[in-house]
């Protein structure tokens, strides 16, 4: 919810090339954190519906953590437009 909030707060000034690159660089990012295999897991493979979120409670995501995904990949996996 803190990436999805800043992702629209960050996207409503950008022009459609800076919203396509930093969806790209999210979506990567959001495959690299064990949360997403979790989800999978929890939803497709075990089919418990109880995901084990890390952190557990929204309180405990870092402005660090947001940071990350809206960090620059390496060069070479950056979109190119």
């Amino acid at each position: 919810m803190k990436v999805t909030l800043r992702q629209l707060q960050e996207g409503e000034n950008m022009d459609l090339q800076e919203v396509l690159e930093m969806e790209y660089r999210l979506s990567q990012r959001c495959i690299e954190d064990k949360d997403f295999y979790e989800g999978v897991r929890a939803v497709l493979v075990d089919k418990d519906q109880n995901p084990k979120w890390q952190p557990p409670t929204i309180e405990g995501v870092t402005p660090q953590h947001v940071d990350w995904y809206f960090s620059p990949l390496p060069a070479e996996r950056e979109l190119k437009l």
